[in-house]
């Protein structure tokens, strides 16, 4: 699990926007883009290069958690 601290600070290394964290599955994940971001050993990869697209019943599963408050927060993602 990420520190508090840090979610609140993380952004799409792509898009500059927010991300949604997924702790139970190791995972940050952009809606906007369709991207999903690991997180290796506590530390999160926002390596554009690392990324992978999320298919859309992936992206319909996140977003349902996330509208559900099953688990899914939404990072900082102050704007810059």
């Amino acid at each position: 699990m990420l520190e508090s601290w840090l979610v609140e600070i993380l952004v799409c290394p792509e898009d500059k926007g927010p991300l949604w964290y997924v702790p139970d599955e190791d995972l940050l994940y952009n809606p906007r883009l369709k991207r999903k971001y690991p997180i290796r050993d506590g530390i999160p990869a926002l390596l554009v290069d690392e990324s992978e697209p999320a298919p859309d019943p992936e992206h319909e599963r996140l977003a349902g958690r996330l509208a559900a408050g099953d688990g899914v927060t939404v990072t900082g993602g102050g704007s810059s």
